[in-house]
């Protein structure tokens, strides 16, 4: 009786540990800040849910590339990033204008400075965006 006890122990310990794994995703949330001449981020959420985090990659995989909208100025609404911690990884972060029309842009930069030749932009809809405020709402 013993050792089974024990086998059932070291199976659950190697279950959970199995479950840990050293690449564990993150999405952090947080606001964009312009201070005289200091501009950043306020993280604010730590997202750690897969099923969030598997959203997340649906909707950026759907995400469309447009040309910077000419009426699109000021500071992004919020800011998110998909983190792998363990790595110091960025692999996707972006920038979030809700527009009056239930969309938003999306993109991998700011406003404030130079103009960067390598910005992006992209848009979602009025669904997709609906299902990003819902992620980052966790």
């Amino acid at each position: 009786m013993k050792q089974l006890k024990w086998l059932i122990a070291t199976a659950i310990l190697a279950i959970t540990l199995a479950g840990c794994s050293s690449e564990e995703e993150l999405i952090r949330v947080g606001a964009p800040f312009q201070e005289d001449e200091t501009s950043g981020i306020k993280f604010h959420t730590d997202i750690k849910a897969a099923e969030s985090i598997t959203d997340l990659r649906g909707i950026i995989s759907t995400e469309k590339e447009v040309e910077k909208p000419a009426d699109l100025t000021g500071l992004a609404d919020t800011f998110f990033t998909l983190e792998i911690p363990e790595e110091g990884v960025s692999e996707i972060w972006r920038y979030v204008w809700y527009q009056e029309d239930g969309s938003t842009i999306l993109s991998n930069d700011n406003l404030a400075g130079d103009e960067n030749e390598d910005q992006d932009f992209f848009i979602l809809t009025a669904d997709q965006t609906e299902e990003l405020k819902r992620i980052l709402a966790e």
